[in-house]
């Protein structure tokens, strides 16, 4: 409840895409499975001599394709001097297909959508993005590229893991036997057979011992990513952070300001016009802003001063009949960031606000083409703090989504209150506090932990009165207020200053970069592994898994017609 609900590297990305992967792996294509045991059974009698005979006669070609022999033999793309056979890439193109297809229906969830098709075979709608030559994207060429992706990070690693000796441990053994156990459940189930419900989900050219392999590839490429990641964390030293710190300041530290905003019209160049004659008219309004927002400047010595110079030239120009405005004009930033400021003002803004000489009080107008800005300094750069703290949500007693009454929130503060007395009658220590959170948190996402968040700085996603609370400065170990939020009223107790928060924020800056860094050194662009795609192979493949869901998504608007 206290907190708030919400550009990665591809690195990034490739640790967090890998987790699910093998659970996943387990359920694709768990229904309409067709038994294929008469086929399997002539199989097992075929000789590698009689298939290639039969090739070469060109009277086994039901053979070769059933069983994929073709797509273990052809090659989807090559990783350093390993070939990635189509039958694997299938593999690849099911997962990312997987991956897009959750993505989307976690969007629609949300009540938004990224356009991928649920209903559809995905080559048959554009995926709004383009190639490197500029062309259109359909999305079925997105899942392929990022397939192949997938299929060169994975053997990447692998490949590193077995030149460093890396051999499943027991539970990673555990972990393939356990899947292959759940699709043998799965195939028995739908009266299939193993192989054939393999072949069925991922591709023709898979069978058991085709997919354990993959199977051992991705745990040894997850573990040796994970090895990797653990020694850039541990490549960073205490000395290079504050180094960081020291050249990198005003990316760390944060200010205080209050700004008061004064747009410039929008004008559009008149018919016949000269540029000499439009440049000068927006001349003009610039100037006419940067003139007003200098005047409240000159009035403004402090926050409530500024404020009502502010109101004074909000309400200067109002048309008769028309009620001055009572709301403050000014808004007030705490904890503001050099890039946000740069977003919001201008970097010649941001450079001012964050310059080692500024202090308490400085002020300035900055003008840009849509509005001049009167800033005043409220605390100059300063370095945010790591804090932890415990909490005790007593949440307002009215429906989600509705607003309290002033008489329900009093109500609401005056239990907060009876639970806060308790705490102090009862010694006013941390496990003392720790006991009201298990008798009245409402916040049951930390009530098992005595209502505890760690590591909470000025950039951590939380209510804003609750956070402000626990990073103020002047907060000491064992402080307990009350405070409102939207939630209802938070008794707090702070816990301990962790420190600095550039101090985390720069050692994980530094972290990441050590393991992109070694990352990159095997599949960067200059890297010790490349990537060569079959286009070809890799296009048939995708056409043949649109093919096939076209089928399956025709086969099953046919069941809902025939059940309406």
């Amino acid at each position: 409840m206290a907190k708030n609900e919400s550009s990665k590297s591809k690195a990034e990305i490739y640790r967090e895409e890998r987790k699910e992967r093998l659970a996943k792996a387990a359920k694709k294509n768990a229904k309409n499975i067709k038994t294929r045991t008469t086929a399997i059974s002539i199989a097992k009698k075929v000789t590698a001599v009689l298939v290639a005979v039969a090739i070469v006669a060109g009277i086994g070609w039901f053979i070769v394709d059933h069983f994929g022999i073709d797509r273990k033999m052809r090659t989807a793309l090559t990783v350093g001097d390993t070939k990635v056979s189509v039958a694997q890439f299938d593999y690849y193109y099911n997962m990312s297909y997987q991956y897009f297809a959750q993505m989307e229906s976690s969007y629609q969830q949300q009540g938004m959508s990224m356009g991928f098709p649920l209903d559809k075979a995905p080559n048959e709608v554009s995926s709004g993005q383009k190639d490197e030559a500029g062309n259109e994207l359909m999305y079925d060429q997105a899942i392929a590229q990022y397939a192949a992706n997938l299929a060169f990070q994975q053997f990447s690693l692998y490949n590193e893991a077995k030149a460093a000796n890396y051999a499943l441990t027991p539970e990673e053994q555990a972990q393939i036997d356990e899947v292959i156990a759940s699709l043998e459940k799965q195939a028995t189930e739908g009266g299939s057979s193993l192989n054939a419900f393999i072949r069925s989900s991922y591709s023709k050219g898979l069978n058991e011992k085709g997919l354990r392999e993959l199977l051992e590839v991705e745990l040894l490429a997850t573990r040796y990513n994970d090895d990797m990641q653990t020694k850039a964390n541990e490549s960073v030293t205490k000395e290079q952070v504050e180094a960081e710190y020291k050249e990198n300041v005003k990316t760390y530290n944060y200010a205080n300001l209050r700004y008061y905003k004064i747009d410039i019209p929008a004008i559009t160049k008149a018919d016949g016009e000269l540029d000499e004659e439009f440049n000068q008219r927006k001349a003009d309004e610039q100037k006419k802003a940067t003139d007003a927002a200098n005047a409240v400047l000159a009035k403004a010595t402090d926050a409530e001063t500024l404020k009502a110079a502010a109101l004074e030239h909000k309400n200067a120009d109002l048309k008769e009949g028309t009620k001055p405005t009572e709301v403050d004009p000014t808004v007030e930033n705490k904890y503001m960031t050099h890039n946000t400021f740069k977003t919001t003002v201008s970097e010649e803004a941001a450079d001012w606000l964050f310059d080692a000489s500024r202090k308490a009080g400085d002020k300035k107008v900055f003008t840009t083409e849509k509005a001049a800005f009167v800033v005043l300094v409220d605390a100059p750069s300063f370095a945010g703090n790591n804090v932890d703290v415990r909490h005790c949500l007593i949440k307002f007693d009215v429906a989600e989504g509705k607003t309290p009454t002033e008489d329900q929130k009093k109500a609401t503060h005056a239990e907060a209150v009876k639970v806060q007395e308790e705490w102090i009658k009862n010694g006013r220590s941390e496990d003392a506090f720790k006991a009201i959170v298990k008798k009245y948190n409402e916040d049951t996402a930390s009530t098992e932990n005595g209502g505890l968040y760690e590591g909470i700085i000025p950039s951590s996603n939380y209510v804003d009165n609750f956070k402000f609370w626990a990073i103020d400065p002047a907060r000491k170990e064992g402080d307990c207020d009350i405070i409102e939020s939207s939630y209802g009223y938070h008794i707090m107790y702070f816990v301990k200053n962790n420190g600095a928060d550039w101090e985390t924020t720069a050692l994980s800056k530094l972290q990441d970069e050590a393991y992109t860094s070694a990352f990159e050194a095997l599949m960067g662009e200059n890297g010790k592994y490349s990537m060569v795609k079959n286009e070809k192979n890799i296009a048939k493949a995708s056409e043949d898994f649109c093919d096939k869901l076209k089928k399956s998504l025709a086969q099953q608007a046919s069941q809902q017609t025939i059940t309406l």
